[in-house]
């Protein structure tokens, strides 16, 4: 049997992701940073420095200051596009995630709809024509922050002897922040407006 656990702290060393604690050092010294400077702010591996950075270069944030003449010599760069205090979720080309970008509609069309919604009603509403929301990622979205407590299910009526579409229903003083709710792979909603891991489902030691 799977029980429920909430409010439980996230249990890394860093807090914050690895990204967000390399961006706020990034705003933080903006016209003039090195790898060496950002690795002794956030204690970041040098992979995942190395990773973000080129990955901001690519997709126009950042921009290298110096033209290096020796191996020992350290890339500089300058922040040229800041974004806010959010961190810009890019893959390796310096694209945004679109999962990412779902989730964000996701989460700040709920709010404005204020009332009753499904979820197919919702991934209409929060999609455009460069960014369709599929149905099903709605689906799977609001399903998690039902079980973390932020959308609660609306009582449901029967049309003709037939249950109708489920119904949701935002909770506004659930409403952390501007940053929505990441959904974990492995059953778990991590809030990053509270850093922390606010759902986890475990399994009971009875299923072992």
């Amino acid at each position: 049997m799977r029980t429920s656990r909430h409010a439980t702290r996230m249990e890394s060393s860093g807090g914050r992701g690895a990204f967000q604690r390399i961006w706020d050092a990034i705003r933080a010294r903006r016209d003039d940073f090195t790898m060496l400077l950002i690795h002794s702010d956030t204690l970041a591996t040098e992979g995942a420095i190395g990773h973000y950075l080129n990955a901001l270069a690519l997709g126009g944030y950042i921009e290298r200051i110096n033209q290096r003449t020796s191996y020992a010599e350290q890339q500089r760069f300058r922040l040229v596009k800041d974004t806010g205090i959010e961190y810009p979720r890019l893959d390796a080309k310096g694209r945004p995630i679109a999962r990412d970008l779902c989730t964000e509609a996701l989460w700040r069309t709920m709010r404005i709809v204020g009332g009753e919604f499904s979820t197919r009603e919702l991934a209409a509403m929060a999609s455009t024509p460069e960014r369709p929301i599929a149905h099903s990622t709605a689906s799977l979205y609001i399903g998690q922050l039902v079980k973390a407590g932020y959308v609660i299910k609306a009582k449901s009526t029967r049309v003709a002897g037939k249950r109708s579409t489920p119904r949701y229903r935002f909770l506004p003083q659930r409403y952390s922040g501007p940053r929505p709710p990441v959904v974990g792979r492995n059953a778990y909603v991590y809030d990053p407006n509270l850093d922390k891991v606010v759902w986890q489902e475990e399994m009971n030691h009875d299923d072992l």
